[in-house]
């Protein structure tokens, strides 16, 4: 029996492509945390999605895109954390870059498995591999990379191989016709954080259009 708390366990997010834009983003909340993953100047990154000035919610939609900017006071976030758009702050709060690097965002834990993009509220512990065991860890992994290509929406079969790890379940159809991912919302979020996807395999050169 697993005895860890949420805060403690890997969730699964998304996948890369989710995050494959820039200023792409993808929230979730793992017990009273909410989380945000994005990316920034190329950068993907994870934070607790809450602002540090106000304690604000920063991005309130489930994904999206745009610059991580809190929707209270318009403060501003950098890879780092770091905030470096702060209006009215030579009248207002006057932080120099001490200051600001007091108040950046709280770091949360984030790890990929081939296509996969996980994230944990707690910066310490297992990491993905040694939480999910090396071999089940390698099958998702290349089964993320196989399956490259959004597709319209399948709904799995009975005679479908069926993975279940973390919050995350994947049918396999058989001859791996199409994998559908389905990520359901950590302890504490509502269904708005869930995510049900399905994904194609490569084509092979021969198949392609001319």
């Amino acid at each position: 029996m697993d005895d860890r708390t949420p805060e403690n366990r890997w969730f699964h997010l998304c996948t890369t492509d989710d995050l494959a834009g820039p200023n792409a983003f993808v929230t979730t909340r793992v017990g009273a945390v909410p989380l945000v993953a994005q990316t920034i100047k190329g950068r993907v990154v994870a934070f607790r999605n809450v602002c540090t000035h106000r304690f604000a919610v920063i991005h309130g939609e489930p994904s999206g895109c745009g610059p991580l900017r809190c929707p209270y006071h318009g403060w501003s976030f950098d890879a780092d954390g770091v905030p470096v758009g702060l209006p009215f702050n030579p009248t207002d709060f006057q932080l120099e870059a001490e200051g600001r690097r007091r108040l950046a965002l709280h770091p949360a834990s984030l790890a990929r498995c081939g296509r996969l993009v996980f994230v944990r509220v707690a910066l310490d512990g297992p990491s993905l591999e040694e939480e999910l065991g090396t071999d089940l860890f390698a099958r998702l992994a290349a089964l993320s990379e196989n399956f490259p290509h959004r597709g319209d929406a399948l709904e799995p079969a009975e005679d479908w191989e069926r993975i279940e790890v973390a919050n995350l379940r994947l049918h396999l159809a058989p001859g791996g016709a199409a994998l559908v991912l389905h990520s359901a919302a950590p302890p504490g979020a509502d269904r708005r954080f869930s995510r049900t996807a399905t994904r194609h395999p490569a084509i092979a050169d021969a198949e392609l259009p001319v």
